[in-house]
């Protein structure tokens, strides 16, 4: 698989012309209904996981030019971090141990319940009461946070032993409100959320631990748009340490996690990949030059984040589609990200 590291300057040499030939683009949305507006404009440059580089064939309409973001001088890559396999830190692995796939499968499969979790409906409220309760079961302090009236998230608390600052766990609820599907997306995140609260509750960290359970994202990051925004106006936000957010982390055939984020978070990405090599089976590769989920926004505000999610060169099939059931994922891919997600956790409160 090839690796794809850019500049401004290789990405105007990349198919061996001498001249600029216009500017470069990255797609920043990759849904189908995009992809679909996108075409007929665009020429691939690059294509490797999910950075997507384009060059535009046509003057665009606004519509298509809201899915295009100008690459400017910023660092974009994507590469796999080939390292030889590390022995695990003993004082994670007692803990990554205690992941359950099963917990993953019946989460997934009762969210999928739902005829459908679009930010707004009914049965999406009703998601929103069962997340909370099933953390508040599990001794979490709760609040509902609402970017409008009746479409809110779920906020969870356990404070730390010495109120460092905050380590922010996320996954969005909602789907795109395809009847009892949205099993991928992202029902697979938030059951890996749940699974991770049931593991570190209790757990005597240093850093207060917050999950949080976003709503809107399907509709363009409301949810955690809002979120952020609100810890900035409040100061909050310099206390959030690390903000790992986790979208579609249950479809994969080779074994690839993909970290995205930021150049300026790429020591960060770094450090996860090398967890990766030494406590689960996966493969990393990272991604630099993020788009299109809740980590977003955090990015933004310039807090530490990091998006896990499955390789997007072999995403599901069944991306943003009715066929996004239960039966078609692998809990023990999700189960790994799990693991890898609440290594991260204690590997950034310092055990």
């Amino acid at each position: 698989m090839k690796n794809l590291i850019f500049s401004a300057l290789t990405l105007l040499l990349l198919t061996g012309l001498t001249q600029p030939v216009g500017p470069i683009y990255q797609v920043i949305s990759q849904h189908p209904h995009d992809v679909t507006e996108l075409n007929p404009y665009i020429e691939t440059v690059s294509e490797e996981g999910r950075l997507w580089l384009v060059r535009l064939k046509s003057e665009a309409p606004a519509k298509v030019m809201k899915n295009l973001r100008l690459v400017g001088n910023e660092k974009l890559s994507s590469r796999l971090i080939d390292s030889e396999k590390r022995s695990p830190r003993a004082s994670i692995s007692k803990t990554t141990e205690l992941v359950e796939i099963e917990n993953l499968k019946a989460d997934v499969t009762a969210l999928s319940s739902y005829k459908t979790r679009a930010a707004g409906t009914e049965d999406n409220k009703r998601a929103v009461t069962w997340v909370q309760e099933r953390l508040n079961t599990l001794g979490y302090r709760t609040q509902q946070i609402c970017y409008r009236t009746g479409v809110c998230s779920v906020i969870a608390d356990q404070p730390g032993a010495s109120e460092t600052g905050v380590l922010l766990v996320l996954a969005h609820l909602d789907s795109v409100g395809r009847d009892f599907a949205g099993a991928d997306d992202n029902a697979s995140g938030t059951a890996s959320l749940l699974e991770m609260a049931r593991v570190l509750a209790g757990k005597n960290l240093r850093h207060n631990l917050r999950f949080f359970v976003t709503n809107g994202e399907e509709n363009g990051l409301l949810g955690a748009k809002h979120y952020a925004q609100q810890l900035s106006a409040s100061g909050e936000i310099r206390q959030i340490k690390l903000a790992l957010n986790m979208d579609m982390v249950g479809y994969n055939s080779n074994g690839i996690i993909e970290l995205e984020t930021n150049a300026a978070f790429e020591d960060l990405a770094n450090e996860v990949a090398q967890l990766v090599h030494s406590h689960t089976t996966l493969k990393p590769k990272i991604t630099l030059g993020a788009w299109g989920s809740d980590h977003v926004p955090f990015l933004e505000k310039n807090v530490p984040t990091l998006l896990t999610i499955e390789d997007w060169s072999t995403k599901t099939p069944c991306y943003h589609a009715s066929c996004d059931k239960p039966d078609t994922l692998n809990y023990e891919y999700a189960g790994e990200i799990t693991k890898l997600n609440i290594a991260t956790v204690l590997m950034k409160d310092g055990i």
